[in-house]
């Protein structure tokens, strides 16, 4: 019983509320309530155990001498059929008391502890309207539990399922931080790895990059990337390039498990049936993971790890994997993607390169035998038909320009072109560019200035730069309704040598800036469609600049104000 005054005994009870309150881990809330509530309600020992779904888990027990144990073991409920006490103290949330515990029923490591008891009382710890734990006392002595012990009890229950219950969630919410701390950890990793492996500029080197990330975060010894092609494999990169680009059969297990998209885990002993010539690369290796690598649904590649040991993957390792297959998975099919948009363009590219080859020929033949023919070759010939002959012939001449333009463009993106790097005075390519341009700026009656300048040398190839300032000229001669002024100026330019040319023509319309250097494109506004072009002027200049390792820009542009382009190229040494 407990104290004999009852504001000794609120006072008690008070004491134990505060102090199994005064902690959320779980155990040590165990521990203070097995402890007070053993010496509140004067009992030889009491037993805390927890009810999970339909088992009971005993948590502790302890002894009035101070002795506490913990047990953990874990039984069905159907155990306590045999307990009507405990049965009816579940039942009803109340506290039940009598006699002893029926230890015929109990399992067999609890009956010689019970032979010694003469009295309990079990406690339901309840919250939300359900028993989430029992408190069992036991008297070894004949001191039974009565009703003026109810009071207590019920309360003794309540502080301590109360108790119990929020020490439970702080420890499942504890978990459930950590696994989101571990989670948020995995994904930083990731990202981390994929902006690592993105810094990467060549599919081998991101390939490999990406091996030695998923290889680092699994604990594995050796890594390889493969694509599948049905039943066999062929290996896309490894950290060392050996059997980069040879092909295997799967193993029938590997087979089954990558097509349902779930990871493959292998010993040494379960790795059989390795091709020949294979069996030597694994060898070295007690573990095996096999990830596949999928995207929209199809698996179409196989990332696998090797450990040295044969010691299992860690589940939430495996688990992180995911990030590195997904990546892998779309740099497998980018590349797949890359390579067959590679052969079309090559093959597109030989395609331009033969037609405008053999276009070129008879459009050549034809302005030739015009030309002659208007000199008199072959005799007089009537004004009329001069003047349609005339015709034929420049438009047989704009033709073959096109022709000319065509063919660099296809040898460009074919990458037939090579440029001659060598030492050019950027004045120098300036002025032999003006009095190429100077016959069709008379037409128009165009200014064309260089203002002075550093006469900077560049390591360029000399004819590729000719093309790209005869573009841009011929660009500010024609896209004009004015007689225009065009200012030209060679400088030096954040460690590379620049020429800028000005001009104060229609300039570009915004919505046609994101476009201007892509191929065939031409200008929406009235003026641009009216001009004679093909559109490919600024693409394969930019293009060639890029080639010789420079590059080609719009620095600014005003719709009737006019337009500043900079080719920038590298500075020959001094």
């Amino acid at each position: 019983m407990l104290a004999e005054s009852p504001n000794q005994d609120l006072g008690e009870l008070i004491q134990i509320a505060l102090d199994v309150a005064g902690s959320l881990e779980p155990r040590e809330v165990i521990a203070r309530i097995l402890e007070r509530g053993t010496h509140a309600v004067q009992a030889d020992r009491a037993t805390l155990s927890s009810l999970v779904d339909d088992h009971v888990v005993i948590e502790a027990t302890y002894g009035r001498a101070g002795e506490l144990t913990w047990v953990g073991q874990r039984y069905s409920l159907d155990y306590f059929a045999g307990q009507p006490l405990v049965q009816k103290a579940i039942d009803t949330l109340q506290p039940a008391f009598g006699g002893r515990l029926a230890a015929d029923k109990a399992a067999p490591e609890f009956r010689q502890a019970l032979t010694n008891v003469r009295h309990v009382a079990v406690v339901p710890l309840v919250h939300g309207g359900r028993a989430v734990g029992m408190l069992v006392f036991s008297r070894y002595e004949d001191r039974p539990f009565t009703a003026a012990d109810l009071a207590a009890l019920t309360l003794l229950g309540t502080i301590s399922g109360l108790a119990l219950r929020n020490a439970r969630l702080f420890e499942e919410g504890k978990a459930a931080r950590e696994r989101a701390d571990e989670a948020a950890a995995r994904l930083r990793e990731a990202a981390e790895a994929a902006e690592d492996v993105a810094s990467q500029v060549h599919l081998d080197a991101v390939l490999r990059r990406l091996l030695q990330r998923a290889g680092a975060s699994v604990g594995a010894d050796g890594t390889s990337l493969a694509r599948l092609e049905g039943a066999e494999m062929v290996i896309e990169s490894t950290p060392t390039g050996e059997l980069v680009g040879t092909r295997w059969p799967l193993m029938p297990k590997v087979l089954a498990g990558v097509t349902r998209g779930h990871p493959v885990e292998l010993t040494a002993g379960e790795y059989t049936g390795a091709p020949e010539g294979l069996e030597s690369v694994v060898q070295p290796y007690r573990r095996f993971l096999v990830a596949p690598l999928a995207v929209g649904g199809e698996t179409i590649g196989l990332l696998a790890m090797g450990r040295k040991t044969d010691e299992p993957f860690d589940p939430a390792a495996v688990q992180s994997l995911q990030q590195f297959s997904a990546l892998g998975a779309l740099l497998l099919r980018n590349a797949r993607l890359i390579a067959q948009a590679q052969v079309a363009e090559q093959a597109k590219s030989e395609f331009m390169s033969i037609a405008v080859h053999e276009l070129r020929a008879p459009l050549t033949v034809a302005s030739g035998y015009l030309g002659m023919a208007l000199e008199g070759a072959f005799g007089g010939l009537p004004p009329a038909l001069k003047d349609a002959l005339a015709t034929a012939q420049r438009k047989a001449e704009e033709a073959k320009l096109l022709a000319d333009e065509l063919l660099a463009v296809a040898r460009m993106e074919g990458k037939v072109l090579t440029p001659n790097a060598e030492a050019i005075t950027l004045m120098g390519a300036l002025q032999d560019a003006v009095a190429r341009a100077r016959p069709r700026a008379a037409l128009v009656k165009a200014t064309m200035t260089i203002e002075p300048g550093d006469d900077s040398t560049a390591l360029a190839d000399r004819a590729m730069v000719a093309t790209i300032l005869d573009n841009l000229l011929n660009n500010s001669l024609i896209y004009t309704d004015h007689a225009p002024t065009i200012h030209m100026r060679a400088r030096r330019d954040a460690g590379q040598v620049a020429i800028t040319v000005t001009d104060d023509g229609i300039g570009v319309a915004p919505d046609d800036l994101p476009r201007i250097f892509e191929r065939f494109a031409r200008g929406t506004d009235r003026v641009s469609r009216e001009k004679p072009g093909s559109g490919l002027g600024l693409y394969l200049s930019r293009g060639l600049a890029e080639q010789m390792g420079g590059s080609l820009k719009l620095e600014a542009s005003q719709p009737g104000k006019g337009s500043t382009f900079v080719l920038r190229l590298p500075p020959a040494a001094s």
